[in-house]
Protein backbone atom coordinates (compact mmCIF):
# COMPACT_ATOMS: atom_id res chain seq x y z
CA UNK A 1 0.00 0.00 0.00
CA UNK A 2 1.62 3.39 -0.92
CA UNK A 3 1.67 6.20 1.75
CA UNK A 4 -1.17 8.11 0.75
CA UNK A 5 -3.27 5.26 1.02
CA UNK A 6 -2.14 4.76 4.55
CA UNK A 7 -2.67 8.14 5.09
CA UNK A 8 -6.09 8.53 3.49
CA UNK A 9 -7.07 5.00 5.30
CA UNK A 10 -5.66 6.82 8.70
CA UNK A 11 -7.92 9.83 8.51
CA UNK A 12 -10.67 7.79 7.48
CA UNK A 13 -10.56 5.11 10.23
CA UNK A 14 -10.31 8.53 12.77
CA UNK A 15 -13.18 10.19 10.89
CA UNK A 16 -15.63 6.88 11.36
CA UNK A 17 -14.14 6.21 15.06
CA UNK A 18 -15.78 10.20 15.76
CA UNK A 19 -18.81 9.34 13.87
CA UNK A 20 -18.98 5.76 15.95
CA UNK A 21 -18.81 8.08 19.01
CA UNK A 22 -20.87 11.05 18.81
CA UNK A 23 -18.02 13.65 18.11
CA UNK A 24 -18.04 14.86 14.96
CA UNK A 25 -18.75 18.63 14.81
CA UNK A 26 -18.66 18.00 11.10
CA UNK A 27 -21.91 20.17 9.52
CA UNK A 28 -24.37 18.57 7.38
CA UNK A 29 -22.79 20.45 4.37
CA UNK A 30 -19.66 18.94 5.49
CA UNK A 31 -20.93 15.26 5.83
CA UNK A 32 -22.19 15.72 2.31
CA UNK A 33 -18.64 16.61 0.99
CA UNK A 34 -17.45 14.01 2.50
CA UNK A 35 -19.79 11.30 0.71
CA UNK A 36 -19.37 13.15 -2.65
CA UNK A 37 -15.72 12.38 -2.12
CA UNK A 38 -16.14 8.82 -1.17
CA UNK A 39 -19.44 7.21 -2.47
CA UNK A 40 -19.09 8.34 -5.85
CA UNK A 41 -19.76 4.60 -7.38
CA UNK A 42 -20.87 3.57 -10.99
CA UNK A 43 -24.27 1.49 -10.32
CA UNK A 44 -26.72 0.23 -13.07
CA UNK A 45 -30.11 0.77 -12.52
CA UNK A 46 -30.98 -3.07 -10.94
CA UNK A 47 -27.47 -2.44 -8.76
CA UNK A 48 -29.15 1.07 -7.72
CA UNK A 49 -32.91 -0.46 -6.42
CA UNK A 50 -31.04 -2.85 -4.90
CA UNK A 51 -28.66 -0.68 -2.96
CA UNK A 52 -31.86 1.45 -1.91
CA UNK A 53 -33.90 -1.85 -0.79
CA UNK A 54 -36.87 -1.18 -3.31
CA UNK A 55 -38.27 -2.60 -6.89
CA UNK A 56 -36.90 -1.55 -9.83
CA UNK A 57 -40.64 -0.35 -10.48
CA UNK A 58 -40.66 1.95 -7.32
CA UNK A 59 -37.28 2.98 -8.16
CA UNK A 60 -38.60 3.78 -12.24
CA UNK A 61 -42.17 6.23 -10.00
CA UNK A 62 -39.33 7.72 -7.68
CA UNK A 63 -37.05 8.67 -11.18
CA UNK A 64 -40.13 9.76 -12.68
CA UNK A 65 -41.37 12.14 -10.04
CA UNK A 66 -37.82 13.14 -9.89
CA UNK A 67 -36.97 12.60 -6.11
CA UNK A 68 -34.16 9.94 -7.62
CA UNK A 69 -32.23 11.42 -10.28
CA UNK A 70 -32.53 10.09 -13.64
CA UNK A 71 -29.50 7.66 -15.33
CA UNK A 72 -27.03 9.04 -17.39
CA UNK A 73 -25.50 7.78 -20.42
CA UNK A 74 -21.48 7.26 -20.48
CA UNK A 75 -19.71 6.27 -23.37
CA UNK A 76 -18.89 2.42 -23.37
CA UNK A 77 -21.85 1.27 -21.39
CA UNK A 78 -25.27 0.65 -22.88
CA UNK A 79 -27.28 0.71 -19.32
CA UNK A 80 -27.81 3.87 -17.58
CA UNK A 81 -25.36 4.85 -15.09
CA UNK A 82 -26.67 6.17 -11.58
CA UNK A 83 -24.25 6.84 -8.97
CA UNK A 84 -24.63 5.66 -5.17
CA UNK A 85 -23.68 9.59 -4.01
CA UNK A 86 -26.30 10.96 -5.56
CA UNK A 87 -28.87 8.24 -4.76
CA UNK A 88 -27.81 8.65 -0.88
CA UNK A 89 -28.21 13.02 -1.60
CA UNK A 90 -31.61 12.50 -3.06
CA UNK A 91 -32.92 9.86 -0.30
CA UNK A 92 -32.12 12.04 2.64
CA UNK A 93 -33.44 15.16 0.69
CA UNK A 94 -36.74 13.45 0.37
CA UNK A 95 -36.33 11.53 3.24
CA UNK A 96 -39.67 12.19 5.06
CA UNK A 97 -42.08 12.12 1.97
CA UNK A 98 -40.64 8.24 0.83
CA UNK A 99 -42.83 5.46 1.63
CA UNK A 100 -40.03 2.45 0.59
Amino acid sequence: MSEINKLIAKHLRELADKFDSGNSNATSDQLLDILNIVGHERMSKEQAAAYLNMPISTFNIYVSKKILPKGRKERGFKELTYYKDELDKAIYKHKSSLTI
